[in-house]
């Protein structure tokens, strides 16, 4: 499985769980704590970074508890035919990519009421705005990879 693969099915994870925060939460009081940025580097196919297996099982053993569905990582883990298509990478980084741009968009918008930008609002900004960035150079090259 490659990493883009590895990131695709550890976001469709989070994803199912409520998102990194309450991923955060629900790993919190186990041995499988995880740290903000490991989780949110997870998500990322070019930081190299997969999920440990343990946090992978016990998301899993919650989620389906919580919906009552299959395991979205550890099956696909075992069968190579569930592995995302790159066109999937695709859809699903620009799919991030959105979001994340909304995020940002509010934290602009809510700054720029004064119509003007502090040094704290910019650094507050900024880590939405490189993410924004990192999932749009995922699309093209998963894009590029379909080619």
């Amino acid at each position: 499985m490659n990493p883009r693969q590895h990131a695709y099915l550890a976001r469709t994870l989070q994803d199912a769980c409520g998102g990194v925060d309450a991923c955060l939460n629900i790993l919190e009081v186990t041995p499988f704590k995880m740290g903000r940025t490991h989780m949110y580097d997870c998500r990322e196919p070019g930081s190299g970074r997969t999920m440990p297996i343990g946090a992978v099982t016990f998301l899993e053993q919650h989620q389906q508890r919580a919906t009552g569905q299959a395991g979205i990582y550890t099956p696909a883990l075992a069968s190579s035919d569930q592995e995302p298509t790159e066109a999937q990478c695709a859809t699903s980084e620009a799919c991030e990519a959105s979001e994340v741009m909304a995020i940002a968009q509010r934290l602009v918008r809510k700054a720029g009421e004064d119509n003007v930008y502090s040094e704290t609002e910019k650094r507050e900004i900024e880590p939405h705005l490189l993410r924004v960035e990192a999932h749009i150079r995922g699309v093209r090259a998963a894009m590029d990879a379909t080619s």
